[in-house]
């Protein structure tokens, strides 16, 4: 069975439900008396007081000219008595516990028994008179008496608990009413606990085993609460929570990945120069070598060992960067005359490689903190790559600007494309291209991303009609 409270086609938060569920239970609850009194009534009188009306009328035929055949009925039950007088108003008969020593009454009293109010003081007694006829159709009256204390006007029994004389009969009438009205409650409450019970259950259950799922490390678990907008709000946040997890989880993964292909590049890229220094230092040591032949091998050694420093060197600086606890030395410099300086500083490298140099960079002072010395080195790499694999002749264009709150730099150059088998993943650690014959360690342009990471920024790698390499720097200006 399905059951969904909608208010104008909105989602049903907690409050609302809780209004509506109070409203719901109060309606219960006073449809369960209302059947309570009902059916309590209904065995009261058909059970135990055996369908016999209480009425003036009905009291009448208590009364019988055999004297010793008048009953006293359901009065009995309410400690009532019944006298039969003759003429003279005297008493000259009883039955049941005559409970008051009037054996002879006045014409007053007998019009204040017939017409006295519950509230009257000058008997504890209410009753009715009635005349009748004996055997001999002589000329009687027949008269009832009970507790004022234990009626009402309209003649409603009202036990009293007090009273050893009507005890059963109190613990009858109101042990009937109470228990049927508990029944009548529990069971409402029951059904009700249940049906209402659905919209806090039913999701919750649902969403415990989707975080059993979940405990699998099954990622493509996604809850679907059909509920309350608090609980669909704890869906949406448990369903980012797991894209997130999933999406930590694909980039530890690939982190894995680098790490095993960085370990493996790092042996291959270590032990080639020092292969090569440990056979030339043997051949320095064994072999009878020409002055020639020696300056040639020292050369070399040289140069192996200068590699291998570069490449720990480099290896030392991408491990810092990739700290999260590695700190930037900022500070607030004017960027873009900071750039014009690091230009002058490669300038001749530059003329000497005939680059044909178009720099435009804003007139207006950019100024944000950033760290000098590694914001050097990100662009001095990229620089070194220009000089390292164009060449003479080639365009290069340097270009700064801010809009809004980020700066942008972009450096491009018209000379020898990036290969497309590696273009997607130039700023990983130990890519080169195949053609590459320099001796770079293969970690600059990764060096370069994780410093400009570091300063919040992006770096990426594309092309223009003009510039067959295109590096696109973006910043955020911090002050």
């Amino acid at each position: 069975m399905k059951i969904n409270f909608k208010i104008s086609n909105k989602k049903l938060n907690v409050k609302s439900f809780l209004i509506i569920n109070y409203l719901i239970t109060f309606l219960i609850l006073y449809i369960i008396v209302q059947l309570s009194y009902k059916s309590s009534t209904f065995i009261l009188e058909t059970f135990i007081f055996k369908n016999q009306e209480i009425s003036i009328t009905s009291f009448v035929s208590y009364y019988n000219k055999d004297f010793d055949k008048i009953k006293l009925g359901f009065l009995s039950e309410m400690g009532a008595w019944e006298e039969v007088l003759d003429e003279n108003k005297k008493v000259i008969y009883i039955k049941g516990d005559k409970k008051d020593n009037i054996m002879q009454y006045t014409e007053d009293q007998l019009f204040e028994l017939n017409y006295s109010k519950e509230d009257s003081t000058n008997s504890p007694y209410i009753g009715q008179v009635f005349p009748v006829e004996g055997e001999n159709e002589e000329h009687y009256l027949f008269l009832y008496k009970i507790d004022k204390r234990k009626v009402e006007h309209s003649f409603i029994y009202k036990p009293n608990f007090s009273s050893k004389s009507d005890s059963i009969l109190s613990l009858k009438a109101y042990g009937t009413l109470y228990f049927i009205q508990a029944i009548f409650l529990l069971i409402g409450l029951y059904i009700y606990s249940i049906i209402s019970s659905k919209f806090i259950t039913t999701p919750l259950k649902a969403f415990v085993n989707n975080i059993k799922n979940f405990k699998k490390l099954n990622y493509d678990t996604r809850a679907k609460i059909k509920g309350l907008k608090e609980l669909q709000e704890v869906q949406n946040e448990f369903n980012e929570m797991v894209i997130k997890l999933e999406k930590v989880k694909e980039e530890n993964k690939r982190i894995d990945e680098s790490k095993k292909r960085l370990l493996v590049d790092i042996s291959h890229d270590l032990k080639t120069p020092i292969t090569s220094i440990q056979g030339f230092s043997k051949l320095l040591l064994e072999e009878s070598i020409t002055p020639e032949e020696r300056d040639n091998f020292l050369k070399i050694i040289y140069n192996k060992s200068v590699y291998s420093a570069v490449l720990i060197e480099d290896l030392f600086a991408l491990s810092k960067l990739e700290d999260s606890e590695y700190n930037l030395s900022l500070i607030e410099v004017n960027f873009s005359e900071w750039l014009r300086r690091l230009i002058v500083e490669y300038y001749e490298e530059f003329q000497n490689k005939h680059f044909n140099l178009e720099i435009n960079i804003s007139e207006y002072s950019v100024i944000f903190k950033f760290d000098q010395k590694l914001m050097k080195r990100a662009l001095s790499n990229i620089f070194n790559n220009a000089l390292s694999h164009n060449e003479n002749y080639t365009s290069l264009k340097i270009e700064s600007y801010q809009k809004e709150n980020t700066v942008t730099l972009k450096i491009g150059s018209n000379g020898t494309s990036i290969d497309k088998s590696i273009s997607e993943t130039i700023f990983d650690p130990f890519v080169k291209a195949e053609n590459n014959t320099s001796n770079g360690s293969g970690l600059g342009l990764a060096i370069t991303k994780k410093i400009i990471e570091k300063h919040g920024g992006t770096i990426k790698l594309t092309s223009t009609e003009f510039e067959r390499i295109l590096f696109v720097i973006s910043m955020p200006i911090r002050i």
